[in-house]
């Protein structure tokens, strides 16, 4: 599968709340990151914050996929029950990129835009 197909998959995927399929997708030394936020490294990890995303809802929009050589990039737009239940309509990412490597996932690094890096350090 090409970068961009996986991505497409992980986003119908994990909308769907379908972690196991999610899970499917990545590499078992993956890893996961919103620089300065979270970080999660390899499978297992990732799976929590699945579970507890499709534990409340969790929705990504995207916005075009770019994708170059092993990367896939994206705007993206994040909603979900805990998110609303805080004040928080929508999570904005200035940017999301997978790494794929032989059809598989093997690095997520999402960047938050500063107006909803801010929202969420007043959530918590």
């Amino acid at each position: 599968m090409k970068p961009k197909e996986v991505a497409r998959l992980y986003l119908v995927r994990h909308n769907a709340h379908d972690v196991e399929g999610v899970m499917a997708l990545f590499d078992e030394e993956a890893r996961f990151e919103i620089p300065g936020r979270l970080m999660r490294c390899g499978k297992e990890e990732i799976r929590q914050t699945e579970e507890w995303e499709a534990a409340v809802h969790d929705h990504l929009r995207a916005g075009d996929l770019v994708e170059a050589d092993a990367e896939v990039s994206f705007r993206a737009f994040e909603a979900n029950d805990w998110l609303r239940a805080v004040g928080v309509d929508e999570l904005r990412y200035t940017s999301m990129t997978f790494e794929v490597r032989d059809g598989r996932i093997t690095c997520v690094t999402a960047a938050l835009a500063p107006d909803s890096y801010n929202a969420m350090q007043r959530a918590h």
